[in-house]
C-alpha cells in the first residue's frame, strides 16, 4: 500500500510477536477446549448416578437400574480418561511447537539487534533471554489446562440451583473469599516476583563478569569482592523466594480449607433441608461434590499463581528486548548490492556511542577510491576504530553520511555491505570449536583451498601444521587457549577467506612479534592489491602497504595526503598532539 493511501487513517497495529505464534496454533487449542467441554460435562455424571441410587435405586430395590446406571458411568468415566488424555497430548503437542517458534523467533531478532540497542550487561541479557524458560514452562504446564474449566464453575452452580438454591450459598461465599484473597495475594506476589527477577539478572550479570575476568581478579587478589556480592545476591533471592512461597502456600491453604468449609455447610444446610422435606438424601451426597467441583479450578488456579507471575515478568522483559531497533525492521526495502568496488566517503559524520553526549567522531569528510589505501592513525581515543564500524554499518551517524560506492549505507542490506568487506578487530574474538570452524565461521561454503590459502597468508598454517589435530586443533572460548599474536593471525586469515574488495584492519599485528608482522606485512602487500584498504595502526612497519595517510585527533581530520609527506609533517611538528602517533 502507498503511503499516501495511509493519509489520515491510522495505522493498523502489527501483530504482538508471542500472541500471533500462539493464535497460530488455535486449532490444537479448539481441540484442547471442545475436551475440556465435555470433561466438565462428564464431572456431573458421578453427583447424579450417586443421587439416583441413593432416592430411587436404594428405595425400590431397583437391582436392574443400578447396573443400567453403573454401566453408563463406566462408559463415561472411560470416555473422560480418553478425553484427559487427549487433551493434555494437544496442550503439549500445542505447547512444543510455540516453544520452537517462539524460541527461534527471540533468537533471530536477537542476532539481528542493532549494535547501538544492545544492551550494556552480556550476563543480565543472557539472564533474562533464559527467563523466557519460564513462558514456555506456563504455558505447557498441565495445571494450565484448569484455566479452562473456570467457566463451567457457572455450569455447576446452576446444576446446585436445581437441586436446591439454598445450596448455592456455601460456593458462592466461598468463591467470593477466594477471588478476594487472589487478588491481594496476586498483587504482593507480583512486587516480590519483579525484585527477584531484577535481582537475579544482577547475580547473572556479575557472575558472568567475575568468569571472563577471573584471571584479573586473581592477579588483582580481589576475588574476596566478587564473593561479598554474590553471596549478598543469593541470601537476597532466597529471601524473596521464601516470600514468594509463603504468601502462595498461605492463599492456596485458605482455598483448600474453603473447600473443606464449603462440604461442611453444604451437609448442615442439607441436613436442615430434608427435614422440611426439601431435599433427599441423595440430593446431600450429589451437592457436596458439585460444591467441592466448583472450587477445585479455583484451588488449582491459585496454585499457579506464583508460575503466572514469572512468566509475565519474563514476558515483558524479553517483550522489551524484542521491541529494539534490528538491522532488518519490517518496513524496510534494502537496495541490493551483492558486491561492493570499494568506493567510500563520508560525508560530515558525526557519532556518539548511546548514552553519552560525547562526539567521538564529529563532521568527518573524506572519500577513498576503490583500490586505494589509506592508513589511519592518531592517539587513542581518537576515532580509529569507530570509524571502521561505521564503515561495516555497525553503528550508524548521528549525523552525516557514510556513502559506499555512491549509495547511502543505510540503504544497501547490511549483510550485503560485510559481505564484501574484511574485518581484523584489535581485540579478535574467536568461539569455542576447531580451528576450521573459527577460519571457515563467515564462508562455510569456502573449499578447504580457499581456507588453506588464507591461513598461509596470515600465518595460521605455522601454530597449525605444528599441532598434531592440525586445523582440527581445538579452541576454547574468545581464543583464551591461543596467544594474541596466534589469535591475531586466526582473525587476519578469515577476513581473507572470502576474497572482499574491502579490508579494514584495527591493528592486525599489535600482538604479533617483529619476525611475524614482517611475514603478514609481506602477504598482506600481495593480498592488497586491487583492494580498497583502511588500515588502523600503531606500527610504522605496516605503513608500507598504504599510499595515503589520514591523521585523526579528537574525532577530526588534522592531516590527509600522501604517506610521505604527512610522515614528515609530523616529524617536523607541524600537525600538533597527533605528532605522537608516528
Amino acid at each position: 500500500m502507498e503511503a499516501r493511501a495511509r493519509e489520515g487513517v491510522s495505522a493498523l497495529k502489527g501483530k504482538h510477536w508471542f500472541w500471533a505464534t500462539v493464535l497460530g496454533n488455535w486449532r490444537l487449542y479448539r481441540d484442547a477446549l471442545g475436551a475440556a467441554v465435555l470433561i466438565n460435562l462428564f464431572a456431573l455424571a458421578i453427583p447424579l448416578y450417586t443421587m439416583n441410587v441413593y432416592d430411587r435405586v436404594v428405595p425400590n430395590n431397583a437391582i436392574e437400574t443400578l447396573w443400567v446406571l453403573s454401566i453408563g458411568i463406566g462408559l463415561v468415566l472411560l470416555l473422560n480418561f480418553v478425553l484427559t488424555t487427549v487433551r493434555a497430548y494437544v496442550v503439549d503437542v500445542a505447547s512444543k511447537k510455540v516453544d520452537v517458534q517462539l524460541s527461534a523467533l527471540i533468537m533471530e531478532r536477537v542476532l539481528d539487534l542493532r549494535m547501538e540497542s544492545r544492551p550494556a550487561s552480556v550476563g543480565s541479557f543472557a539472564a533474562n533471554l533464559r527467563s523466557f524458560e519460564s513462558v514456555r514452562d506456563f504455558i505447557a504446564s498441565a495445571s494450565l489446562t484448569t484455566l479452562v474449566d473456570l467457566p463451567f464453575i457457572l455450569l455447576f452452580l446452576v446444576v446446585l440451583a436445581w437441586i436446591s438454591p439454598w445450596m448455592l450459598i456455601p460456593p458462592v461465599v466461598a468463591i467470593v473469599i477466594a477471588l478476594v484473597v487472589s487478588w491481594f495475594a496476586q498483587a504482593r506476589m507480583e512486587q516480590l516476583t519483579k525484585q527477584t527477577f531484577q535481582a537475579a539478572a544482577q547475580r547473572n550479570a556479575g557472575l558472568v563478569e567475575s568468569l571472563a575476568g577471573l584471571e584479573t581478579l586473581k592477579v588483582l587478589n580481589a576475588q574476596s569482592g566478587a564473593q561479598r556480592s554474590w553471596e549478598q545476591s543469593t541470601e537476597y533471592l532466597a529471601r524473596q523466594g521464601a516470600k514468594i512461597k509463603l504468601t502462595s502456600s498461605l492463599t492456596v491453604n485458605t482455598v483448600q480449607t474453603l473447600q473443606q468449609v464449603v462440604t461442611i455447610a453444604v451437609i448442615i444446610i442439607g441436613t436442615y433441608l430434608i427435614q422440611e422435606a426439601q431435599l433427599s438424601m441423595g440430593g446431600i451426597i450429589a451437592s457436596s461434590m458439585i460444591a467441592g467441583r466448583c472450587l477445585a479450578p479455583l484451588g488449582q488456579v491459585t496454585g499457579l499463581m506464583m508460575q503466572y507471575q514469572n512468566a509475565r515478568t519474563s514476558l515483558d522483559s524479553v517483550d522489551m528486548y524484542m521491541s529494539l531497533p534490528v538491522e532488518h525492521p519490517d518496513d524496510r526495502n534494502f537496495v541490493p548490492r551483492p558486491f561492493l568496488k570499494g568506493e567510500i566517503e563520508f560525508r560530515g559524520v558525526s557519532f556518539s556511542y548511546p548514552g553519552t553526549t560525547q562526539k567521538v567522531l564529529d563532521s568527518l569528510s573524506f572519500s577513498l577510491k576503490a583500490g586505494e589505501k589509506v592508513a589511519i592513525i592518531g592517539r587513542i581515543g581518537s576515532g580509529k576504530t569507530t570509524l571502521s564500524k561505521l564503515i561495516l554499518g555497525l553503528f550508524q551517524p548521528t549525523a552525516g553520511t557514510v556513502v559506499l560506492d555512491g549509495l547511502d549505507n543505510q540503504q544497501i542490506d547490511p549483510a550485503d555491505v560485510r559481505r564484501s568487506m574484511g574485518y581484523v578487530s584489535q581485540d579478535p574474538v574467536l568461539f569455542y570449536g576447531t580451528l576450521k570452524h573459527n577460519l571457515t565461521i563467515g564462508s562455510p561454503f569456502a573449499s578447504d583451498d580457499q581456507m588453506l590459502a588464507a591461513a598461509k597468508q596470515a600465518g595460521v598454517d605455522e601454530f597449525a601444521s605444528r599441532h598434531p589435530d592440525g586445523y582440527d586443533m581445538m579452541i576454547g572460548e574468545r581464543g583464551e587457549s591461543l596467544s594474541g599474536g596466534q589469535r591475531q593471525a586466526i582473525a587476519v586469515a578469515r577476513a581473507l577467506i572470502g576474497n572482499p574488495s574491502i579490508l579494514l584492519l584495527d591493528e592486525p599485528s599489535s600482538n604479533m612479534d617483529n619476525q611475524s608482522e614482517s611475514a603478514l606485512r609481506e602477504s598482506l602487500r600481495k593480498e592488497c592489491d586491487g583492494k580498497t584498504v583502511v588500515l588502523v595502526t600503531h606500527r610504522t612497519a605496516l605503513l608500507d602497504l598504504v599510499d595515503r595517510l589520514i591523521v585523526m585527533d579528537m574525532g577530526r581530520i588534522v592531516a590527509d595526503g600522501p604517506k610521505d609527506q604527512v610522515i614528515a609533517a609530523l616529524r617536523g611538528g607541524q600537525i600538533g598532539k597527533a605528532r605522537s602517533a608516528v
